[in-house]
Protein backbone atom coordinates (compact mmCIF):
# COMPACT_ATOMS: atom_id res chain seq x y z
CA UNK A 1 0.00 0.00 0.00
CA UNK A 2 2.74 2.53 0.88
CA UNK A 3 5.21 1.81 -2.36
CA UNK A 4 2.71 2.75 -4.52
CA UNK A 5 1.88 5.88 -3.04
CA UNK A 6 5.89 6.42 -3.16
CA UNK A 7 6.13 5.85 -6.94
CA UNK A 8 3.04 8.23 -7.35
CA UNK A 9 4.58 10.86 -5.44
CA UNK A 10 7.93 10.83 -7.14
CA UNK A 11 6.61 10.28 -10.23
CA UNK A 12 4.64 14.16 -9.61
CA UNK A 13 7.62 15.44 -8.00
CA UNK A 14 9.71 14.30 -11.51
CA UNK A 15 6.83 15.91 -13.98
CA UNK A 16 7.34 18.88 -11.64
CA UNK A 17 10.92 19.00 -12.50
CA UNK A 18 10.42 18.43 -16.45
CA UNK A 19 8.13 21.32 -16.66
CA UNK A 20 9.95 23.46 -14.72
CA UNK A 21 12.71 23.06 -17.42
CA UNK A 22 10.84 23.64 -20.10
CA UNK A 23 9.86 26.93 -19.39
CA UNK A 24 11.24 30.11 -20.56
CA UNK A 25 12.99 32.06 -18.36
CA UNK A 26 15.93 34.81 -18.46
CA UNK A 27 16.95 33.63 -14.93
CA UNK A 28 19.12 30.21 -14.41
CA UNK A 29 17.63 27.72 -13.40
CA UNK A 30 17.29 27.11 -9.43
CA UNK A 31 18.31 23.61 -8.14
CA UNK A 32 16.52 21.91 -5.17
CA UNK A 33 17.43 23.20 -1.86
CA UNK A 34 18.96 20.42 0.85
CA UNK A 35 16.14 21.40 2.74
CA UNK A 36 13.71 19.84 0.38
CA UNK A 37 15.39 16.87 -0.39
CA UNK A 38 15.65 16.18 3.29
CA UNK A 39 11.94 17.02 3.63
CA UNK A 40 11.06 14.14 0.80
CA UNK A 41 13.12 11.51 1.99
CA UNK A 42 11.70 11.79 5.63
CA UNK A 43 8.26 11.66 3.78
CA UNK A 44 8.91 8.78 2.31
CA UNK A 45 10.41 6.90 4.92
CA UNK A 46 7.20 7.75 6.82
CA UNK A 47 5.30 6.21 4.11
CA UNK A 48 7.76 2.86 4.36
CA UNK A 49 7.77 2.90 8.04
CA UNK A 50 4.72 3.98 9.53
CA UNK A 51 5.27 2.00 12.32
CA UNK A 52 9.08 2.35 13.34
CA UNK A 53 8.06 6.15 13.11
CA UNK A 54 4.95 6.19 15.04
CA UNK A 55 7.22 4.60 17.69
CA UNK A 56 9.77 7.64 17.15
CA UNK A 57 6.81 9.92 18.05
CA UNK A 58 5.10 8.01 20.92
CA UNK A 59 8.59 7.79 22.25
CA UNK A 60 9.48 11.37 21.89
CA UNK A 61 10.66 13.40 25.23
CA UNK A 62 7.36 15.46 26.20
CA UNK A 63 4.93 12.06 25.51
CA UNK A 64 3.57 10.33 28.44
CA UNK A 65 1.13 7.13 27.57
CA UNK A 66 -1.75 6.62 29.59
CA UNK A 67 -1.73 3.90 31.94
CA UNK A 68 -3.98 1.30 31.85
CA UNK A 69 -5.05 0.00 35.83
CA UNK A 70 -6.34 -2.93 36.71
CA UNK A 71 -8.66 -3.03 39.91
CA UNK A 72 -7.49 -6.48 42.35
CA UNK A 73 -10.07 -7.22 44.89
CA UNK A 74 -8.99 -6.96 48.33
CA UNK A 75 -9.25 -9.45 50.88
CA UNK A 76 -12.42 -9.20 53.45
CA UNK A 77 -11.62 -8.55 56.59
CA UNK A 78 -13.68 -8.82 60.01
CA UNK A 79 -13.02 -6.70 63.12
CA UNK A 80 -15.79 -6.14 65.82
CA UNK A 81 -17.40 -3.39 68.30
CA UNK A 82 -17.50 -5.73 70.84
CA UNK A 83 -15.97 -9.14 71.89
CA UNK A 84 -17.63 -11.78 70.24
CA UNK A 85 -17.30 -15.74 70.62
CA UNK A 86 -16.68 -17.28 67.54
CA UNK A 87 -18.20 -21.30 67.08
CA UNK A 88 -18.29 -24.32 65.05
CA UNK A 89 -21.74 -23.41 63.60
CA UNK A 90 -24.41 -20.19 63.83
CA UNK A 91 -26.09 -20.96 67.08
CA UNK A 92 -25.04 -21.12 70.98
CA UNK A 93 -25.76 -24.91 70.29
CA UNK A 94 -22.61 -25.21 68.98
CA UNK A 95 -19.43 -25.56 70.62
CA UNK A 96 -16.99 -22.59 71.62
CA UNK A 97 -13.98 -22.46 70.05
CA UNK A 98 -12.60 -18.74 69.86
CA UNK A 99 -13.65 -15.84 69.76
CA UNK A 100 -12.72 -12.47 68.12
CA UNK A 101 -11.59 -9.80 70.71
CA UNK A 102 -11.99 -5.68 70.07
CA UNK A 103 -8.78 -4.70 68.06
CA UNK A 104 -8.78 -8.01 66.01
CA UNK A 105 -8.99 -8.76 62.42
CA UNK A 106 -9.79 -11.60 60.91
CA UNK A 107 -9.54 -12.91 56.82
CA UNK A 108 -13.25 -13.81 55.95
CA UNK A 109 -13.83 -16.88 54.10
CA UNK A 110 -17.42 -17.50 53.54
CA UNK A 111 -20.82 -16.54 54.70
CA UNK A 112 -24.30 -19.04 54.56
CA UNK A 113 -27.49 -18.78 52.82
CA UNK A 114 -29.02 -20.56 55.88
CA UNK A 115 -28.00 -18.17 58.20
CA UNK A 116 -27.33 -14.87 56.94
CA UNK A 117 -26.63 -13.26 60.22
CA UNK A 118 -22.63 -14.83 60.16
CA UNK A 119 -19.27 -14.55 58.46
CA UNK A 120 -16.55 -17.44 58.52
CA UNK A 121 -13.55 -16.63 59.41
CA UNK A 122 -10.29 -17.74 59.83
CA UNK A 123 -9.79 -18.57 63.44
CA UNK A 124 -7.43 -16.38 65.63
CA UNK A 125 -6.51 -18.90 67.97
CA UNK A 126 -5.61 -21.75 66.48
CA UNK A 127 -6.39 -23.49 62.93
CA UNK A 128 -9.86 -24.04 60.72
CA UNK A 129 -12.53 -21.75 60.77
CA UNK A 130 -15.24 -20.34 63.22
CA UNK A 131 -18.79 -18.60 62.40
CA UNK A 132 -18.28 -15.20 63.72
CA UNK A 133 -21.98 -13.66 64.62
CA UNK A 134 -22.60 -10.96 62.57
CA UNK A 135 -24.32 -8.35 65.09
CA UNK A 136 -21.22 -6.71 66.74
CA UNK A 137 -19.48 -7.48 63.33
CA UNK A 138 -17.95 -5.13 60.40
CA UNK A 139 -16.55 -6.57 57.04
CA UNK A 140 -14.46 -4.52 54.76
CA UNK A 141 -12.84 -5.53 51.33
CA UNK A 142 -14.40 -7.78 48.73
CA UNK A 143 -16.68 -10.06 49.55
CA UNK A 144 -18.70 -10.73 46.34
CA UNK A 145 -16.94 -13.80 45.98
CA UNK A 146 -16.94 -15.56 49.27
CA UNK A 147 -18.12 -19.04 49.58
CA UNK A 148 -21.42 -20.60 50.71
CA UNK A 149 -21.12 -22.51 53.47
CA UNK A 150 -23.65 -25.13 54.98
CA UNK A 151 -24.73 -25.02 57.99
CA UNK A 152 -23.67 -27.92 60.13
CA UNK A 153 -25.66 -30.88 61.82
CA UNK A 154 -26.98 -29.40 65.31
CA UNK A 155 -24.93 -31.37 67.52
CA UNK A 156 -26.74 -34.10 69.61
CA UNK A 157 -26.36 -32.98 73.32
CA UNK A 158 -24.48 -35.53 75.87
CA UNK A 159 -27.11 -36.97 77.61
CA UNK A 160 -27.02 -35.97 81.34
CA UNK A 161 -26.21 -38.86 83.70
CA UNK A 162 -29.16 -39.87 86.21
CA UNK A 163 -28.30 -39.14 89.52
CA UNK A 164 -29.55 -42.12 91.72
CA UNK A 165 -31.28 -40.70 95.31
CA UNK A 166 -29.58 -42.08 97.90
CA UNK A 167 -31.64 -43.66 100.11
CA UNK A 168 -32.79 -41.87 103.28
CA UNK A 169 -32.45 -44.38 106.25
CA UNK A 170 -35.41 -44.44 108.07
CA UNK A 171 -35.64 -45.87 111.96
CA UNK A 172 -36.45 -49.72 112.17
CA UNK A 173 -40.08 -50.53 112.93
CA UNK A 174 -41.30 -51.83 115.88
CA UNK A 175 -40.95 -56.11 116.92
CA UNK A 176 -44.33 -57.85 117.55
CA UNK A 177 -45.29 -60.47 119.65
CA UNK A 178 -43.19 -59.94 122.80
CA UNK A 179 -43.33 -63.10 125.09
CA UNK A 180 -42.08 -64.26 128.48
CA UNK A 181 -41.36 -67.78 128.64
CA UNK A 182 -40.67 -67.14 132.82
CA UNK A 183 -39.13 -69.64 135.09
CA UNK A 184 -39.75 -69.12 139.33
CA UNK A 185 -37.55 -70.58 141.82
CA UNK A 186 -38.44 -70.07 145.36
CA UNK A 187 -35.69 -68.50 147.75
CA UNK A 188 -36.11 -67.55 150.86
CA UNK A 189 -39.40 -66.78 151.95
CA UNK A 190 -40.67 -64.06 150.52
CA UNK A 191 -38.36 -64.23 147.74
CA UNK A 192 -38.12 -65.71 144.20
CA UNK A 193 -35.48 -66.47 141.79
CA UNK A 194 -37.41 -64.78 138.66
CA UNK A 195 -36.06 -66.12 135.00
CA UNK A 196 -36.77 -67.61 132.14
CA UNK A 197 -36.44 -66.66 128.12
CA UNK A 198 -37.86 -63.29 126.81
CA UNK A 199 -38.82 -63.86 122.76
CA UNK A 200 -40.07 -61.30 120.05
CA UNK A 201 -40.63 -61.18 116.13
CA UNK A 202 -38.06 -58.96 113.96
CA UNK A 203 -40.02 -57.10 111.80
CA UNK A 204 -37.27 -54.85 110.51
CA UNK A 205 -34.32 -55.03 108.32
CA UNK A 206 -32.56 -51.87 109.39
CA UNK A 207 -31.99 -52.19 112.72
CA UNK A 208 -28.66 -52.23 113.82
CA UNK A 209 -29.55 -53.96 117.25
CA UNK A 210 -32.05 -54.32 120.40
CA UNK A 211 -32.05 -53.02 123.44
CA UNK A 212 -33.54 -54.85 126.40
CA UNK A 213 -35.17 -53.01 129.25
CA UNK A 214 -36.03 -53.75 132.70
CA UNK A 215 -38.72 -52.22 134.46
CA UNK A 216 -38.34 -48.94 132.22
CA UNK A 217 -34.16 -49.24 132.44
CA UNK A 218 -31.75 -50.39 129.97
CA UNK A 219 -30.63 -53.41 130.90
CA UNK A 220 -28.99 -55.09 127.63
CA UNK A 221 -27.63 -54.14 124.25
CA UNK A 222 -28.68 -56.84 121.72
CA UNK A 223 -27.06 -57.57 117.64
CA UNK A 224 -28.89 -57.14 114.87
CA UNK A 225 -31.94 -60.05 113.98
CA UNK A 226 -31.71 -60.96 117.42
CA UNK A 227 -35.05 -62.57 118.48
CA UNK A 228 -34.43 -63.79 121.83
CA UNK A 229 -32.85 -63.13 125.20
CA UNK A 230 -32.23 -65.32 128.47
CA UNK A 231 -33.51 -63.37 131.83
CA UNK A 232 -30.71 -63.54 133.51
CA UNK A 233 -31.85 -65.18 137.67
CA UNK A 234 -33.05 -62.39 139.59
CA UNK A 235 -34.48 -61.94 143.22
CA UNK A 236 -37.35 -60.16 143.79
CA UNK A 237 -40.50 -60.25 146.63
CA UNK A 238 -42.80 -62.66 145.66
CA UNK A 239 -46.06 -61.28 143.36
CA UNK A 240 -43.14 -58.41 142.28
CA UNK A 241 -44.07 -57.79 138.96
CA UNK A 242 -41.15 -57.65 136.02
CA UNK A 243 -41.54 -55.79 133.58
CA UNK A 244 -39.10 -56.30 130.26
CA UNK A 245 -39.13 -54.37 127.00
CA UNK A 246 -37.60 -54.49 123.61
CA UNK A 247 -36.73 -51.99 121.37
CA UNK A 248 -35.01 -51.82 118.18
CA UNK A 249 -32.53 -49.23 117.01
CA UNK A 250 -30.03 -47.69 114.23
CA UNK A 251 -28.39 -44.44 113.54
CA UNK A 252 -31.76 -42.85 112.24
CA UNK A 253 -33.21 -43.61 115.46
CA UNK A 254 -35.83 -46.21 117.83
CA UNK A 255 -38.66 -47.36 117.13
CA UNK A 256 -41.28 -47.86 119.61
CA UNK A 257 -40.70 -50.19 122.64
CA UNK A 258 -43.04 -53.54 123.15
CA UNK A 259 -42.99 -54.71 126.53
CA UNK A 260 -44.09 -58.16 128.14
CA UNK A 261 -44.73 -57.98 132.25
CA UNK A 262 -44.69 -61.42 134.53
CA UNK A 263 -44.94 -62.15 138.35
CA UNK A 264 -43.46 -64.61 140.20
CA UNK A 265 -44.85 -67.33 141.29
Amino acid sequence: MFKPRLALFVYVLLIAALSACNLPSSQPTEMPTPDLILTVTAQAALLLQPATVQAQFTSAPGFTPTPQFTSTPTVPMASVSQNTNCRIGPGTQYDLIDSLLVGQTSEVVGRSSGAPNYWIIKRVNGAGTCWLWGEYATVSGNTANLSDYPVPPTPTPSPTPSVTPTATLAPPVPVENVNAAKVCTPLAAPLYQYGGTLTWEDKSNNETGFNIYLNGALFATLGANSVSYPIPPLPFAAGTPMKLGVEAYNSAGKSATRDVTFTCP
